[in-house]
């Protein structure tokens, strides 16, 4: 049974928990390890604190050979993370796994983000129980006020139970980005060409400055580890029972096309794909824009979802599920003005076997509208006259 309650708890920069015994034990020896990082578009980001604290391995431990599993996108929180920690984390046999969704996690009911954030646990560990974890938060704006009365936001106020229930170690990195913030020698967020006397975390209140945010970020995190480095006993960690019942340890993604029956216009596409950042998270992708195309998918659950590509040419789905009324879900936003990997799941669906239709809506999507607010000047629509899909991989 269920008895966790969705109650802000206090904020704390470090809980060391059970540390990081497995992993520092192979870097002591000298044994390569591999670095999983598990997030949104703060982990993604070139030459933040994923790059500098690699970087920082590499010069402590010398002798140690360091291999990096990239998995973070842009814009996405721990149910996709749920839903995709098996390929993009767990196929490539990490020793240590950072996760990273305080902030895409911030308007996720709290024991969703429970249930989310326990079924990655229990999944890497149902794999690999040696396998080190560490829960690592970050901040944004909209934080800032429950952070500086030191209470931590619903999002983290969620995985700390399950941090604490499972024994990992965890790692407020924004902490110390508040304390500079409120003693006046940082601002959360401003213009990088303004000239100003006091630097700037972030020039929209959420991605930090690699020269200022990610470095205090990385700087905490590098003080947190050389604290756990010492302590912990090499050993398998213990799954034991949920927190959650309904955690989503069972959530996964499977390619699109060994679970889907096409019908219709459908073409294998790699042109919204190759080359770009993503594209080893998602690489087969079918496309189409004929109105008359869908894809069937039969498949037993209570969530149903796609990680698919968002960008200029791309417009809304309409989704039937069994025998109730089309959802239509948006496939282009303020933010489509380039292709993207990115999801949607529906997960309020009765236990049992269902049959899911997916095909592009009837209803037109006033484009220059969606833009306009974030203010977006576009000089060349060729690119947003198409109306298409791209379906990449089904989640449940």
């Amino acid at each position: 049974m269920r008895v966790q309650t969705d109650s802000l708890l206090p904020a704390k920069e470090l809980s060391i928990r059970n540390c990081l015994p497995n992993f520092f034990a192979k870097v002591k020896a000298g044994k390569p390890v591999s670095v999983a990082f598990l997030g949104g578009s703060i982990t993604r980001a070139g030459n933040g604190y994923r790059d500098q604290l690699l970087s920082w391995f590499r010069s402590q431990y010398p002798a140690c050979k360091f291999e990096e599993i990239m998995a973070a996108v842009s814009g996405t929180g721990s149910d996709f993370g749920a839903c995709r920690v098996q390929q993009h984390v767990i196929d490539h046999q990490p020793d240590l796994v950072f996760i990273e969704f305080a902030v895409n996690d911030n308007h996720m009911p709290m024991q969703l983000v429970r249930e989310t954030m326990e079924g990655i646990v229990r999944q890497i560990w149902k794999a690999n129980a040696k396998t080190d974890i560490c829960f690592i938060y970050t901040l944004a704006k909209e934080n800032l006020p429950e952070l500086q009365k030191g209470i931590f936001p619903a999002s983290v106020s969620a995985m700390e139970p399950i941090a604490t229930h499972y024994n990992i170690p965890s790692i407020h990195m924004g902490l110390a980005v508040v304390e500079e913030i409120t003693k006046g020698k940082l601002e959360i967020m401003g213009k990088k060409e303004e000239p100003s006397t006091t630097p700037i975390f972030s020039v929209d209140g959420v991605h930090p400055l690699p020269e200022t945010g990610h470095k205090i970020y990385t700087q905490v995190l590098k003080k947190c580890l050389l604290q756990m480095q010492d302590n912990g006993s090499p050993a398998k960690h213990t799954i034991g029972a949920a927190v959650e019942p309904d955690n989503w340890s069972n959530a996964g993604m499977i390619a699109g096309w060994k679970k889907a029956s096409f019908k219709g216009d459908w073409q294998l596409t790699d042109s919204v794909t190759k080359g770009r950042e993503y594209y080893q998270l998602l690489p087969r992708v079918y496309g189409t824009a004929a109105k008359d195309a869908s894809v069937t998918v039969h498949f037993k659950g209570t969530r149903f979802g796609l990680a698919d590509i968002m960008g200029p040419g791309t417009a809304n789905v309409e989704i039937t599920i069994d025998q109730q009324a089309p959802r239509v879900i948006s496939r282009f936003d303020a933010f489509c003005t380039y292709y993207r990997l990115n999801y949607f799941l529906i997960s309020d669906l009765q236990p049992g076997k269902h049959t899911a239709t997916i095909r592009l809506s009837p209803d037109p999507v006033d484009k220059a509208a969606i833009l306009k607010t974030r203010n977006v000047t576009v000089t060349n629509w060729q690119p947003y006259e198409k109306n298409a899909m791209y379906i990449g991989a089904i989640l449940y």
